[in-house]
């Protein structure tokens, strides 16, 4: 009986030394995963609206409800001033599209 309860507190033991052994490679794992994840949120691109003078960044200006627009009015303001950037190589304004006459 003896040898019987020896075996039992042997293998209660290595129990506890494997689970101790998972729960240990979990948190190093888990610890890895969270520096990568750091190395590769630290390496993407800021947000779009940053400007390039260090330390200061633009945020889009405050636009008109169109519950105070009044017919007509596309929101841009008093129409003295409101250019238009469009990208180089493009056309400011898409072609004609040709309309289908049916069959």
């Amino acid at each position: 009986m003896n040898q019987q309860q020896q075996d039992l507190a042997s293998a209660v033991m290595e129990r506890d030394r494997s689970r101790s052994r998972i729960r240990m490679l979990t948190v190093t794992v888990g610890a890895a995963s969270l520096a990568a994840a750091g190395v590769v949120a630290y390496n993407l691109p800021g947000p779009a609206h940053t400007t390039a003078v260090s330390g200061t960044t633009t945020t889009p200006a405050a636009q008109p409800s169109a519950a105070n627009q009044q017919p007509g009015d596309d929101g841009g303001g008093d129409g003295s001033g409101g250019a238009v950037t469009v990208p180089s190589g493009t056309f400011g304004q898409a072609p004609a599209q040709a309309t289908s006459g049916g069959s």
